[in-house]
């Protein structure tokens, strides 16, 4: 019998940024925004309001657009929403505390509430990152302008430089009433900001 030459391997597919290929109900715009709860449902988030506004940046300093940022958060009294804090009277119903966008032109706007300080911890968001070579970044963003920054062991940790890359600026609020944080996440090069790798998320 002729064995065939033709491989019956498939072609690998072209490099490309992460996605479309996420079910529909992958992209929630609820996942966008976690101040308000779900449609039709009265029930908001406890807490002072934010807008999170970032740019995220290639080695280059170019828009790296087609990222999945997932962000991971405690409620307004410090207590994550994860089967460690089950029953915890602490826990806030209209908050998750988990959300999820795509920035597909490389600058995203996340609407959430200011997390409360937690277990020693300035108030911080755990972001994930996941776009084109990259399988899985992890960082915590922190506020400029709280004063529990200065007793963070993570950011104790760093360099002055260091700290203040991972630091979101306050820069006015919304005509809501939302303060406004901005910041710059350089994913490689340079000026790449601090990562962990292995940073597990907190409540879990």
């Amino acid at each position: 019998m002729k064995r065939s030459t033709e491989s019956v391997l498939l072609k690998p597919t072209n490099e490309d940024t992460v996605g479309p290929y996420f079910p529909i109900n992958f992209s929630d715009p609820l996942l966008e925004d976690l101040t308000r709860f779900e449609s039709g449902i009265t029930g908001q988030a406890q807490g002072v309001p934010i807008l999170l506004k970032g740019r995220l940046l290639d080695r280059f300093g170019e828009l790296a657009n087609g990222t999945l940022v997932e962000f991971w958060q405690a409620n307004a009294k410090g207590i994550y929403r994860s089967p460690r804090h089950e029953g915890n009277s602490d826990i806030d119903p209209w908050f998750w505390g988990y959300g999820r966008l795509r920035a597909e032109s490389g600058e995203f706007e996340f609407k959430t509430i200011m997390p409360g300080p937690c277990a020693g911890r300035a108030p911080n968001i755990t972001i994930t990152l996941f776009s084109d070579g990259i399988s899985r970044i992890v960082t915590q963003i922190f506020f400029a302008d709280q004063a529990s920054n200065v007793t963070d062991p993570l950011l104790r940790s760093l360099n002055s430089e260091d700290q203040e890359k991972l630091s979101a600026r306050h820069e006015g609020q919304t005509d809501c009433g939302a303060k406004i944080y901005t910041i710059d996440i350089v994913m490689a090069g340079e000026n790449e900001i601090p990562f962990f790798d292995d940073l597990l998320r907190e409540g879990e």
